[in-house]
């Protein structure tokens, strides 16, 4: 990785601190070109307070709190002498443009981050075991039913048929579905990864818990609730209003989505399938710069609340 005018090169001796903790927002933060650097992190998954990780080259450090012009959560230290690329927020769409490894990196630690930021706040008290698979979409779809939100309920057995063909409640669906048919227009669970634009009425899911990823949206119009079903109860995580995005890791990777979006109104939708993400690095960097930042900030959400 070549330093370019955008990107200075700084050197910090052996023993130096780069960044504190607690310290005002800095204009930087760092990739490592030679050395290595300690870090001891305020941050709660760490099961020892004192615990150090030993970065080194093409790691990468105090990227959420550039992003989000927040106080500083580490204290990096020099353990050798050490060079390192110094990035600005508003140099990050260049720097990925430039940086692609490095900048999937980054994208791939943010969302592990945010991922356990969110289990840790909803979970921690959960007295349910999880359930595995997809199975959870019957039980999901008897939840909203109970609550008369019969369009969700709706989807929920829908997708439970179609994940769980053999499942022992097959035929429980299949009479649930047929019940509420007239809940299911509007509805379209057939979009391919060629149709960008999508339409989502009310009380419909764009996507629910577990299922497994195909892309990312940016919400066009209307609102969006992030939900998880913990212990019996539905948990808000995020509403999302014209001009957010949703489910942007799916963009690199097709792992389990981590909540389900649920349309509060009806709502237009651009989807960006995961099979577009090599082009979008070469050509999107604004766009993975956006959801950078987007990480950052609710990753900063939830060390306000917690």
């Amino acid at each position: 990785m070549q330093a370019g005018i955008s990107f200075p090169l700084v050197s910090f001796s052996k023993g130096s601190t780069i960044t504190e903790q607690n310290s005002a927002p800095g204009k930087y933060f760092y990739v490592i070109q030679s050395g290595t650097v300690s870090v001891l992190d305020m941050d709660i998954e760490k099961d020892a307070p004192d615990d150090k990780t030993l970065l080194g080259i093409g790691d990468f450090f105090s990227v959420e709190t550039v992003l989000t012009n927040s106080f500083e959560r580490i204290t990096a230290i020099a353990e050798t002498d050490v060079t390192a690329i110094a990035v600005t927020k508003e140099a990050l769409p260049a720097f990925i443009k430039e940086n692609l490894p490095v900048s999937t990196k980054i994208l791939h630690y943010l969302s592990k981050r945010l991922h356990y930021l969110n289990e840790k706040k909803y979970n921690d008290n959960k007295k349910t075991s999880p359930t595995h698979g997809l199975s959870h979409l019957y039980n999901f779809g008897k939840f909203y039913l109970k609550r008369n939100l019969f369009r969700t309920a709706y989807c929920a057995f829908h997708q439970y048929l179609e994940h769980c063909p053999t499942g022992k409640n097959v035929e429980n669906a299949r009479r649930h579905i047929e019940k509420l048919a007239s809940y299911s227009s509007g509805l379209r669970f057939d979009y391919d990864d060629r149709e960008i634009t999508r339409i989502y009425p009310i009380d419909s899911v764009i996507f629910f818990e577990k299922e497994p990823s195909r892309g990312m949206f940016v919400l066009r119009s209307g609102s969006v609730k992030m939900t998880r079903i913990i212990d019996d109860k539905e948990v808000t995580l995020a509403v999302l209003k014209a001009g957010d995005i949703a489910g942007q890791m799916g963009l690199i990777d097709t792992k389990p989505r981590s909540a389900t979006a649920i349309a509060c109104e009806d709502c237009e939708i651009i989807a960006i399938a995961h099979t577009a993400y090599l082009p979008i690095l070469r050509d999107g960097a604004h766009i993975l710069s956006r959801i950078c930042i987007t990480l950052s900030e609710r990753i900063a959400k939830h060390y306000e609340s917690i």
